[in-house]
């Protein structure tokens, strides 16, 4: 595809973020099959209404506009951001912001790209690593995957589960704090699996502008503690399930969930499967269903900012 253009280009300081999308970004946007009309569209520097996405109760302002919004039938597939040769894509705040524009209310978009003039790297909402990372030089021999991730016809969609986005991946990537706890006395799920020898699991959906999926884990006292809130029948239930194979429990949420509070705060260990990556929050504390932690002892316990 850039078998005519000299990369050298890219060292000096003149060829700049505008001279990436001219010169690189737009033949392939044009590869992909969008246009600026038509059913495959390209929206450019679209602005937002609200421009803020929120952690909890605490909006953040988006600083950045990613430079394109692909549209197919008028539904938002992907954003792509340019940047100048000398900015990082992989690991800076450029992969946040980009990350905070796909998932914003107004987008809803399942994946996000950056481009530098060096690179391009393909991210999905709900996988922390890029799912598609080469050097524009390389591009021939990625074009194959990208094309079928990304072109036109099958409207920018690589298969993607339908489920919501990772609750902690989300505050990762917009910026909270690896100390951040989260606190909420209302929480449900329909799920507990056993993950090791003394290591359970939960999941709970976080309301809010953006649902997301929020992974608790916790040892084998707090199991304990998370059943002797529900009713007997279901902790015996549980309990049975957990001891034999396939090590897990699923309720039917239109009889009965699992109801409690909880206090927890963010591991620092990424985990990633075949289908997406997802940072667990670690338990620290089960409560009542409805019932709130005495937050005067746990600010005297931490120094923690709560969620």
């Amino acid at each position: 595809m850039f078998k005519d253009f000299d990369f050298s280009l890219l060292d000096d300081p003149d060829f700049k973020e505008d001279s990436v999308r001219e010169e690189l970004v737009l033949p392939i946007i044009k590869g992909l099959g969008y246009s600026a009309s038509g059913d495959a569209r390209v929206v450019r520097s679209k602005s937002l209404v609200h421009p803020y996405v929120a952690i909890g109760s605490q909006p953040r302002k988006i600083s950045i506009i990613p430079d394109y919004l692909f549209k197919a039938n008028d539904e938002p597939l992907w954003v792509l951001d340019a940047k100048s040769p000398q900015e990082d894509i992989l690991k800076s705040k450029h992969v946040e912001q980009a990350y905070s524009y796909a998932i914003h209310p107004e987008i809803r978009a399942e994946m996000y790209a950056l481009c530098n003039g060096r690179e391009f790297a393909l991210y999905e909402i709900r996988k922390f690593e890029p799912i598609l990372h080469f050097k524009i030089e390389e591009i021939d021999s990625h074009w194959e995957k990208l094309f079928r991730i990304l072109n036109s016809e099958v409207q920018g969609n690589p298969g993607l589960v339908n489920y919501a986005p990772d609750f902690g991946i989300y505050l990762k990537r917009i910026g909270a704090s690896e100390k951040m706890r989260f606190i909420a006395p209302f929480c449900r799920s329909c799920f507990i699996a056993k993950v090791e020898d003394g290591v359970y699991t939960t999941i709970t959906t976080v309301p809010g502008d953006i649902e997301t999926a929020m992974s608790l884990d916790f040892d084998e006292s707090q199991l304990l503690r998370l059943l002797s809130f529900q009713s007997e029948e279901v902790e015996k239930a549980t309990l049975s399930a957990l001891k034999r194979q396939p090590y897990h429990v699923t309720l039917d949420p239109s009889i009965v969930e699992y109801e409690f509070g909880v206090v927890a705060h963010l591991s620092d260990e990424v985990i990633h499967n075949a289908e997406e990556s997802y940072l667990p929050f670690q338990v620290s504390e089960f409560s009542e269903f409805g019932s709130s932690p005495n937050l005067e002892d746990l600010h005297n316990n931490t120094n923690q900012p709560d969620a």
